[in-house]
């Protein structure tokens, strides 16, 4: 990977939305990173050094040849005519306070030998700075990642004494069905969801893995939180602010401390940015943000994955941006079918494509986790609330230093329901029978 090649434009003037005449200056800085072959990604913050504020503010600068997207812009909505792209708000800034910066991203493609160079950067159609760009490196090949380093397979994988399965198995010990329910279900390990219902959170968090770890074991947890969960759903509900979440992740993870642990963090929650307007969406991603750096400070020995969905949701570019925005390049890695029927051929080839995503646009790649509780017969068509004939898949396992998927998980718990059979995550004794023969 290339070092950065930066280019800072300053002294010139902004013009104020009310058309007065003002004095406020500006500087642009476009700096590019993750240079590979006919690609690259270019950040670009501009800021206002003036004293008016900005609103509708547009910033525009030309190549000397043409690009294209590589995946979808971030932090702002922007456009390409010709060899020239704009930039303007796109809902989460739509006006420049005196002091204050905007920045976006975008990941770029060129084709032929040369990376094309950016001239002036232009806000407001007023020149922000020098007409004379530094001139482009020479690309050279990207350097191999760090390696990830291997997962602690002593231990083994934490089975919850109070999962729901388990709680039905000992309350009906005269069930015809509680034998099998407890060898093939209650009995394998599963992660355990905390989200508003699991009062205080650290010290739910603190229990569970001080439990797991007295047991000399490695515990699933999910955190299911964020704020307008679910898009209003099934599983609708979440923090009640952007503040309460940072409050209860952070708990969270000073839950969890020193010890080990494997975090799914919020499934859907990235593929489910699109029901969010321009203001949620970066509230959003920035919530990802500081979850990130929490667990990597507070709970440093957790493997973090976040969640991505599945493999009919996005395409593996969209969901390499958005896990890149989301700050997955201080995380363990991402999740996959959480809750979901998808095969194990189609969830791994597509967790690949991800992967080898991140590699073309930021320069790394992740190992991902699939959910398997669930997608032993593969999905019913579409149907994805409750649907009949579904059978239980691999249980969970750590799998061997450097496999993708490096986990196979017991994510959602077979027999709770989605939200037709039974309330969203209620256990259904006939539900996790019939998933158990497929039937």
């Amino acid at each position: 990977m290339l070092s950065n090649f930066q280019r800072t434009i300053l002294a010139a003037a902004l013009v104020a939305a009310s058309g007065a005449a003002s004095a406020a200056t500006c500087s642009a800085t476009y700096v590019t990173r993750n240079d590979w072959v006919n690609g690259f990604v270019a950040d670009v913050v501009v800021t206002n050094s003036g004293t008016s504020a900005v609103s509708g503010w547009s910033a525009s600068w030309t190549y000397g040849s043409g690009v294209s997207f590589a995946s979808a812009p971030w932090g702002a909505t922007v456009g390409i005519t010709g060899t020239t792209l704009k930039a303007t708000d796109n809902g989460s800034n739509p006006s420049i306070a005196p002091g204050a910066s905007v920045s976006f991203g975008v990941a770029l493609s060129y084709s032929g030998g040369s990376k094309p160079t950016p001239g002036p950067i232009t806000v407001n159609g007023v020149n922000c700075g020098a007409t004379t760009p530094t001139p482009t490196p020479t690309l050279t090949p990207a350097p191999t990642p760090t390696p990830t380093p291997p997962l602690n397979t002593a231990k083994g994988l934490y089975v919850d004494p109070q999962g729901s399965a388990a709680i039905w198995v000992r309350n009906n010990p005269s069930d015809g069905r509680s034998a099998d329910i407890g060898s093939k279900i209650a009995n394998q390990p599963a992660a355990k969801w905390f989200g508003g219902w699991s009062g205080d959170i650290g010290t739910a968090v603190s229990s569970y893995v001080g439990a797991a770890a007295g047991a000399n074991k490695i515990p699933i947890l999910v955190a299911y939180n964020i704020p307008a969960r679910d898009c209003g759903q099934y599983s609708s509900g979440g923090a009640n602010s952007l503040a309460g979440y940072r409050d209860w992740i952070r708990a969270f993870a000073a839950g969890i401390g020193n010890r080990d642990a494997i975090v799914v963090m919020e499934p859907d929650g990235l593929p489910q940015l699109d029901c969010l307007d321009a203001a949620g969406k970066e509230g959003r991603v920035q919530l990802y943000q500081y979850a990130v750096t929490q667990f990597k400070s507070a709970a440093p020995a957790a493997k973090l994955y976040l969640d991505i969905g599945n493999s009919t949701w996005l395409s593996p570019q969209e969901a390499a941006t958005r896990l890149a925005n989301a700050g997955i390049a201080n995380a363990r890695g991402f999740s996959l079918n959480v809750s979901n029927y998808r095969t194990d051929a189609e969830a791994n080839a597509y967790g690949v494509a991800v992967s080898n995503a991140l590699q073309q646009q930021r320069g790394y790649t992740k190992p991902f986790i699939v959910d398997t509780s669930r997608n032993g017969a593969g999905p019913k068509g579409t149907e994805w609330c409750d649907p009949s004939g579904r059978k239980i898949g691999v249980p969970s396992r750590i799998n061997g230093a450097g496999s993708q998927p490096e986990m196979t998980l017991w994510i959602k718990a077979p027999g709770e329901a989605d939200g037709c059979a039974g309330a969203a995550g209620s256990f259904i004794p006939d539900l996790a029978y019939k998933m158990i023969y497929g039937y």
